[in-house]
């Protein structure tokens, strides 16, 4: 996509409007979304086809989209984005939704587009893209009968930020296809040791909730009947500064049923 001078600029300004940003996005023409997250430097790590040509997606937090439309740049036919309807439906403890339910609307009205909606539409633009498509729900609402099933069903790193992981990989399970795969990664502090550990990380004022040790995961995943669990890798995620250190567990996890 060629821009002229102008368009950068105004594309330059519509980024730096939005205060919010998770993912660390090149947009092209020394434009970068000043997120926390650079992921292309992890790519590898999830070991996704190079191509994806015909298939459908499913990226099931989606923040602002750099898997999403990483997704369509391999050639995705189809990419459907899912991210929460607003920043009350977080599973919140109920100290911290009591002080939501205090703030006044103009505060939610600003939360909800930048951090919710604004960066990802600014950076569907900028890539010009035509076949990501965002919907608005939990991951407990997710369902092959609304949504059909997936080529490649994807969660990275957010099951931590929910109450139930379980409940959230079976619905997930449920939207992949028989002979697709979900990719899944998780924040982890424990040792991929042979006991499967799930530890509360929970606060009072964040939406964290378990951490699960890889063997953990991989126990968790046989049980909603995905029978094949591979391509696993581990590595460091680090924030732009080098200061946020989080250990990180990825594998590819293929569906069946053991009965």
């Amino acid at each position: 996509m060629s821009r002229t001078a102008a368009q950068i600029e105004e594309l330059r300004n519509k980024v730096q409007q939005i205060e919010s940003w998770y993912h660390r996005i090149d947009l092209g023409d020394g434009v970068e979304t000043p997120g926390h997250f650079r992921m292309t430097d992890y790519l590898a790590h999830y070991n996704f086809p190079e191509r994806m040509d015909g298939m459908r997606v499913l990226d099931v937090g989606a923040s602002t989209g750099f898997f999403a439309y990483e997704f369509e740049r391999r050639g995705a036919a189809e990419v459907v984005a899912v991210e929460l309807p607003s920043w009350d439906a977080h599973d919140w403890t109920p100290r911290y939704r009591r002080g939501l339910e205090r703030r006044p609307s103009s505060e939610k009205e600003t939360v909800e587009r930048e951090v919710m909606r604004d960066g990802f539409t600014v950076v569907g633009e900028a890539y010009g893209s035509t076949r990501v498509k965002r919907i608005w729900k939990a991951i407990y609402e997710l369902s092959a009968a609304e949504l059909g099933t997936f080529d490649l069903v994807f969660s990275g790193a957010m099951l931590m930020h929910v109450r139930d992981p379980i409940l959230g990989i079976q619905r997930m399970r449920d939207c992949c296809k028989p002979d697709g795969r979900l990719i899944v990664s998780i924040s982890t502090t424990m040792p991929d040791a042979k006991e499967p550990i799930a530890k509360f990380v929970g606060e009072w004022n964040q939406c964290n909730w378990w951490q699960m040790s890889p063997a953990c995961l991989d126990r968790v995943l046989h049980c909603c009947d995905f029978t094949t669990i591979d391509h696993r890798s581990t590595y460091t995620l680090q924030d732009v500064t080098g200061q946020f250190h989080d250990p990180t567990y990825v594998c590819h996890a293929f569906p069946g049923t053991e009965d």
